[in-house]
């Protein structure tokens, strides 16, 4: 019976690390790719925080600029369709206006 009892711890003895390497080896390699998808995780985050940013410059920037008599101006033309005191508009009644 010892000789039957010393194989088994045997073999239990070589198969306990041959396992636990492999458990470490898998666990190893699942952090590793769990690492490189939040790399590109992070990555993505960066560049819209950037384009966040830049935005946010792009903003400050119109507003610093919009005390401007020509950005008012700009505006008063384009959004609210304004003219100045000495302009005369024409409307062109060719072709297809009645």
């Amino acid at each position: 019976m010892p000789k039957k009892k010393l194989k088994f711890n045997r073999i239990l003895m070589l198969f306990i690390p041959i396992f636990l390497s492999a458990y470490v080896l898998f666990t190893l390699y699942e952090q590793q790719m769990e690492m490189v998808e939040l790399k590109k995780q992070e990555g993505n985050y960066v560049e819209k925080l950037n384009a966040t940013l830049n935005e946010i410059e792009e903003i400050k920037a119109q507003i610093e600029g919009a005390s401007e008599d020509g950005f008012i101006e700009k505006i008063a033309r384009e959004q609210l369709k304004m003219i100045g005191s000495d302009e005369v508009i024409f409307i062109d009644m060719g072709k297809g206006g009645k």
